[in-house]
Formats: structure tokens, sequence, C-alpha cells
């Protein structure tokens, strides 16, 4: 086992991977009721197996591994009573393509905050201020002396460099 994660970075990986998780779940269950218990008990074993997480493989594929447990359990629980007729072959062949696709797009996040964090700090700033904040353009451009359409311009350009950058690291990571 390689090296684990302090309990704070744990608890923001958790966070970060509630709605992929939702999202693997829901290819796996009919019912929302049971995407929310099968979700909430994921998210118990992950924190009971916390220090069993290698901080070196992704955490997409370990947790949606968890939580497709968690489904065969609830599953193999109801017997012959459930609504789901999946065989387990099935069953993991769509946990395997949720699992990628999360992957995917988790590798897409890391490598848009890399991106992100090459940027010039006046630009990360405002970056921040615009989609994490939920500043509106106008009160931007106000703040910061220049028009709405200006700023909406100059936001415009910076996600185009973010796209290039992330899909240029993505590329290297495939021919790597």
């Amino acid at each position: 086992m390689g090296p684990t994660c302090g309990d704070e970075q744990f608890v923001a990986l958790v966070a970060r991977h509630q709605l992929p998780l939702t999202a693997f779940l829901r290819t796996l269950l009919r019912a929302h009721a049971d995407v929310d218990d099968v979700l909430q008990e994921t998210n118990l074993v992950l924190w009971r197996k916390r220090a069993e997480y290698d901080i070196e493989r992704p955490f997409a594929t370990w947790a949606c591994r968890i939580a497709q447990l968690q489904v065969l359990s609830l599953l193999k629980s109801r017997g012959q009573k459930t609504h789901v007729s999946l065989s387990e072959q099935l069953l993991e062949e769509l946990a395997d393509a949720s699992r990628q696709q999360i992957e995917q797009a988790d590798r897409r996040y890391e490598e848009l905050r890399r991106c992100v964090q090459k940027l010039p700090a006046s630009q990360q700033s405002l970056l921040r201020s615009r989609y994490q904040q939920n500043i509106s353009v106008a009160d931007l451009a106000q703040k910061h002396g220049r028009t709405p359409q200006a700023l909406a311009m100059m936001l415009y350009r910076m996600r185009n460099l973010l796209k290039e950058c992330v899909e240029r690291a993505l590329r290297v990571e495939v021919t790597g």
C-alpha cells in the first residue's frame, strides 16, 4: 500500500466526488431512494477504509468500486424482491464504463486545476470571482474599470487558454 492522505484531504476528496458517485450509482440503480441510501452507505465505508486509500491511485476508481460492492450487497439483501434483474457480469460492465467516465472527468479536473495555477494571480482571482463566487460580469467589469463586453471577452480568452492547456496535457498523458 502506498502513501495515505490526512482526514481533511480525504474529506475534500469524498466531497468532490459526491456528484460523480451519484451519477455512477444512478447507472446501476433505478430508485432515487436506493441511490441515496447506497451513496450514504458508500460514504460510511469510504470513511472507515480511509487508511487503506493510496493517494497515488485514482480516488474515483476506488470509491466507485466500493459503491459497486454496496450495490451488490443491496441487491443480494433483497433477493428476488429486487426490481433490477442484472447479472453480476452486466453490472460489472456498467460499473466499468461509468468508472472510466468518472476517471476521465477526474483527470480533466486535475489538469484544469494545474492550468489555472499557471495563470497570473490576477487572472486566477478574476476566475474565482466569476465562477466560484458567482459575481456577475457587470459587477466585475465595474470593479476592474472595464466594460462588461471587454471583461466577457477576457474571460472567454482565459477559458480558451485553459481548454487548450487541459487538452494539451491530456494528449501528453495519452502519448507520454
